[in-house]
């Protein structure tokens, strides 16, 4: 496997270079099979990287887009078939709101899809992160049926806790 080229920027999200460099030698290491130290699929999902306050950063979005890759290949993956001894997580169901500020209901299905499918090691084109999971922000909706704010957010809670192997 070849190591990955990311975009070095200056401004905007991005990840320490050291951080994200030394991730990476571990996914290679893993992925090759050779001795140094493995990573494992929660320690992907689980990685904090550091934002420099000044100077370049690798891009963000391109070192998310590796790890959900990564992922795929690391020998403890979790496999699309479950068995009796896997825990299934349960989609959640959120109180529609009408009258007041609530979250756009099909950005908030589609979410929940990925996640859901991520957590229960489901096959899903691009797994999330718990980046995503923290960066994400839903359109507001008033007027019109929307999710519960405050239950969406204390899901994404729960699911971070799911992706950090906490819970």
């Amino acid at each position: 496997m070849l190591r990955p080229e990311f975009a070095v920027k200056r401004f905007g999200e991005r990840y320490d270079r050291a951080d994200v460099d030394a991730l990476v030698e571990r996914i290679l290491a893993t992925v090759n099979r050779t001795t140094a130290p493995s990573v494992t699929v929660p320690e992907l999902r689980g990685a904090v990287l550091r934002t420099p306050l000044l100077g370049q950063g690798y891009s963000a979005d391109e070192v998310d887009d590796f790890l959900a890759d990564a992922e795929q290949w690391m020998p403890d993956r979790p496999v699309a078939r479950r068995t009796p001894s896997t825990q299934h997580r349960e989609e959640p169901a959120f109180t529609a709101v009408r009258l007041r500020e609530g979250y756009d209901v099909e950005q908030v299905d589609a979410f929940v899809d990925r996640v859901m499918a991520t957590v229960n090691g489901d096959p899903v084109e691009r797994p999330v992160t718990i980046r995503q999971i923290r960066k994400v922000q839903f359109t507001p909706v008033r007027l019109a049926e929307g999710y519960d704010v405050e239950e969406v957010d204390n899901w994404l809670d729960q699911a971070e806790r799911w992706l950090t192997g906490q819970d």
